[in-house]
Formats: C-alpha cells, structure tokens, sequence
C-alpha cells in the first residue's frame, strides 16, 4: 500500500490541482472536487492523491481529446471524485491510447490504443505485461509491480539530478537555500515523497528518489 500522508494530514486540495498548475484540460473535464466524507476513508481505499487521466487519439497520442481528474488510492486503483471505481468520459466510442499523469511524476500512457465504450474497461498499468509507450516508461517499484517515475519537481519529460532545469535545486529552493536541513510542510511539487513535509537533508529526504532514478552513480 502507498502512504496516506497527505490526507491524513488534510493536505490534499478538495479541488483538483491540474489547472492551477497548467495542465491542459478538454473534453469536460477540469474544476473536479473531492467530499470530505471520500477524504475520511481510510485503509487500502484511502486516497494518496489527485492524478490526471487523459484520452488521447488513436493515430496521433500527442493529442488530448478528454481528460478527467481522479483519485489514487492506496492499493493503486484510480477512481472518481465521488468514489466510483470506473472513470466516464463524454466521447464516443472507440479507440483511444489512455494516459496517467501526477504532479511531480512522469505520466504514463498505453502502448496501444484500446477500445473503450460503455463496458466497463480496466487498465493494469501496474503489471509488466501492459504496453506503454516510449522506452522504460516505468518503475519497478516491486518485483512484478511497476509504476510511475516520481521526482519530476520540474514539470516536464526528464528527471535531472544536476545542470539546467534539474529537478533538485527547486528543493532546496523550497526549503530555504541557505539552510539545507530546513523544511516544509504542505501540498507541495516539491514533496517527492509525498509525505506532506519537503526535506532536501536526512532520512526521507526528497531529492534521493530523484537520483536513485537517475541511476545513483551517475
């Protein structure tokens, strides 16, 4: 099960982040909110945070067409902002490449388009055997258990340890600069860890997931 830090500690926004921080939203979607009655449950249904779910065309993935924000829960299901575990999207019928994006973490879309209509369709993006697109589009968080690429601090395509744009410096920035061991506490893009407290120093800190990503050594 992931942590429940965020909600626990009543950090997570009751609407959804995406827009405030220049998501794009179409087909619907943008504005959602979360109850407090869907924030008070706890154990494996309990949420860990807000995600992006986008449909993206067919022939050409660069291309939103809808877009829902939804909840992570702690045993990894997505789910609506009024608990129901399916997403419904106003589009019509068929083939459509299906994309998860967080705040600080790279998104990750289907190999191929998949066919959705009013059946209900479910996507294991944690199972290896699903295709993604791209190359080493996840993590192996566990073996057999993959997931998304965390430590994004930076909103765009690559995790950077150190040079331009990395993802590290706006971690320290957070925490004070000149005194590292400082932290923060809030619903933050620099929380990596996603424990509601940003710490560039110490046990738990927020840059280490982002080199350990990287490659550790490199």
């Amino acid at each position: 099960l992931m942590r429940d830090d965020l909600r626990s500690s009543s950090l997570i926004p009751a609407t959804e982040p995406f827009t405030g921080l220049g998501f794009t939203h179409v087909g619907g979607g943008g504005g959602e909110t979360v109850s407090p009655a869907t924030l008070a449950v706890t154990g494996k249904n309990a949420i860990v945070d807000w995600v992006l779910v986008e449909l993206r065309n067919a022939a050409t993935p660069s291309t939103i067409v809808a877009t829902r924000s939804a909840l992570l829960q702690r045993d990894g299901d997505i789910v609506g902002t009024n608990g129901y575990n399916r997403l419904l999207f106003s589009v019509a019928n068929g083939n459509y490449h299906v994309a998860v994006r967080h705040r600080n973490s790279l998104g990750v879309m289907t190999g191929s388009a998949q066919a959705l209509n009013a059946n209900a369709a479910s996507i294991d993006f944690t199972l290896p055997t699903t295709s993604t697109y791209g190359t080493a589009a996840r993590a192996t968080v566990n073996p057999g258990r993959m997931g998304q690429w965390c430590g994004n601090v930076v909103r765009d395509n690559l995790l950077k340890y150190t040079g331009g744009s990395n993802d590290r410096d706006p971690i320290l920035v957070a925490v004070g600069s000149t005194l590292p061991t400082n932290t923060v506490n809030g619903y933050l893009s620099t929380d990596v860890t996603l424990d509601g407290v940003v710490k560039y120093t110490g046990t738990g800190n927020d840059r280490d997931p982002i080199i350990l990503n990287v490659g550790g050594n490199t």
